[in-house]
């Protein structure tokens, strides 16, 4: 967390200003009435938050600090998603509405990803690990696909980054396009994306991702005066044995399905492998 960060500072400020406090960033000290210390994430340090005239918090207050003391942490190191979230919080303090819409308003856009709309990888991975512990008491299957677009530093110096973003929202939009209503398509971070898939064996998502690679090769996007072409290597891997996945937990899914991505790109790019421990054996990888 770096405390002189510009971009903290005109977040917390907008905060402050919704709230009508004088708020400032405090270390990793006890919580109490008058400052609020973020919720603890796996591999996060935790900031705090404190009100410098000494009032305590309502616990609607207190709710609505800690998820911004953790969008700190998180994911205002991207630019776009700051100022995103920076814009929304002035928005709020202009409507009169209850703290506890605005609670709701700032949930929703702390679960999303600025540039493509679709969710950040922190709500895609607790959405995981939820589905995970569902599958495991009732015996049912899920399924999660990542995806990462081929050659998309290429993209990037040769086209600028502006043809970058209109990429990154062209696959977010056909992700979204291509999921049900109660997957979970996410930007995992960088070029790389997520879908996770409820009640789906391994079988049944194989032709989903075949599905979804074409969509992206047959796509057109603009580049200033040119249209790019683009591919996409897909990995998947599934919870279907509950005995023999009964340890797994959400980043162990996620690991397996990279390494199927991986394996994809190993393989010539713009095609699809799903993880087996025979299959990444065969391929060189750590089962």
């Amino acid at each position: 967390m770096r405390s002189i960060d510009p971009q903290v500072t005109r977040v917390l400020d907008a905060t402050a200003k919704l709230l009508g406090r004088r708020l400032a960033l405090a270390g990793e000290d006890a919580e109490n009435g008058c400052s609020i210390v973020s919720r603890m994430k796996p591999g996060v340090p935790r900031v705090g938050i404190r009100d410098l005239d000494g009032r305590p918090f309502s616990e609607e207050e207190r709710d609505f600090v800690k998820e911004i003391a953790d969008l700190m942490l998180n994911d205002l190191v991207a630019s776009d998603e700051a100022l995103a979230l920076e814009q929304r919080l002035r928005m709020l303090e202009k409507e009169k509405v209850e703290l506890s819409m605005k609670n709701r308003a700032l949930a929703e856009i702390s679960s999303r990803d600025a540039l493509t709309g679709l969710f950040n990888r922190w709500y895609v991975l607790e959405k995981i690990e939820a589905e995970m512990n569902r599958c495991l008491r009732h015996g049912s299957p899920m399924s999660l696909l990542m995806l990462d677009i081929d050659h998309f530093r290429q993209i990037n110096e040769s086209h600028g980054h502006s043809a970058g973003d209109q990429v990154l929202q062209t696959v977010g939009r056909l992700l979204r396009e291509s999921c049900r209503i109660y997957d979970i398509p996410g930007r995992y971070g960088g070029e790389e994306f997520c879908l996770m898939l409820p009640e789906t064996t391994l079988e049944k998502t194989l032709p989903v991702a075949e599905r979804l690679r074409q969509r992206v090769e047959a796509a057109h996007v603009a580049a200033g005066d040119s249209m790019l072409r683009i591919t996409a290597s897909i990995g998947l891997a599934g919870l279907e044995n509950v005995p023999d996945e009964a340890i797994f937990g959400a980043t162990a899914l996620v690991e397996r399905a990279d390494r199927a991505m991986g394996s994809a790109k190993d393989r010539g790019r713009n095609r699809v492998e799903a993880w087996s421990s025979g299959a990444m054996a065969r391929h060189g990888e750590p089962t």
